[in-house]
């Protein structure tokens, strides 16, 4: 009797995979959607000694959504990444009378994120989320990925967090964009000049210190300060 309740245990999850390895992409998508449900918020973000709040971690999206994906087999990856806006935040504070200055890096990100049904890998669903990072170190990339792969999932299998964005108005902070100084490539006449003396080890050991890989791509203003220097020592050897 017990091994008869094992073979018929056995045959019905035979069963159910054959009909999830039937189903299309959309059918598993919203299966997936009506069986997670709402996040629980885990992640405490501390703004300030007596201020913090409740959010959504990647971590919380993630361990909901990967074994609802494995179990209707849909694999989900960011297809696709592209830098739209980047630059430098600058905040001014006042203390004293006296007025500090701070940087803070920025990055936005608009990320394509795939969904593929593994029964059936040339059917998949694309979705396009956006993510901005910052910090004032080198974390503003990965933030600002992190943020936009984490509501790509969100929005994709439309789950609820509690919250709605719409409720507060966003803050200003005080920051203000800078914009970054364009580069200007050395001119065709600095680099005929410049080529004449780098050259060899000289030429090798110029370009591993400005971290380039040809003379042309000098910035105009770098090029300009080479050539000085090259002026300056030709007029002490002419003074000698």
């Amino acid at each position: 009797m017990e091994e008869i309740k094992k073979t018929v245990a056995k045959a019905d999850i035979t069963t159910k995979k054959e009909n999830i390895e039937k189903l299309n992409i959309y059918e598993k998508l919203l299966l997936i959607t009506n069986e997670i449900g709402v996040i629980e918020k885990n992640l405490n973000v501390q703004v300030s000694k007596n201020n913090s709040y409740k959010a959504v971690s990647e971590r919380d999206v993630l361990d909901a959504v990967k074994p609802l994906e494995q179990k209707y087999r849909v694999y989900s990856y960011p297809h696709a990444r592209e830098i739209i806006d980047y630059g430098t935040l600058q905040k001014e504070t006042e203390f004293e009378g006296k007025v500090s200055r701070t940087n803070t890096l920025y990055m936005r990100v608009q990320i394509t994120y795939r969904f593929v049904n593994i029964d059936n890998p040339d059917e998949f669903i694309d979705v396009i989320s956006y993510g901005d990072g910052l910090d004032s170190g080198d974390k503003a990339p990965g933030k600002a990925m992190t943020y936009a792969d984490k509501y790509a999932l969100l929005k994709a299998y439309k789950l609820s967090t509690g919250d709605d964005p719409d409720k507060d108005p966003s803050p200003e902070n005080g920051y203000s964009k800078t914009t970054p100084k364009k580069v200007t490539k050395a001119t065709t006449r600095q680099i005929e000049v410049l080529s004449k003396v780098y050259v060899g080890d000289n030429l090798v050991k110029l370009l591993q210190a400005n971290n380039i890989e040809k003379l042309e791509d000098l910035s105009v203003q770098k090029a300009s300060e080479l050539i000085k220097k090259l002026n300056e020592r030709n007029e002490v050897k002419g003074n000698e």
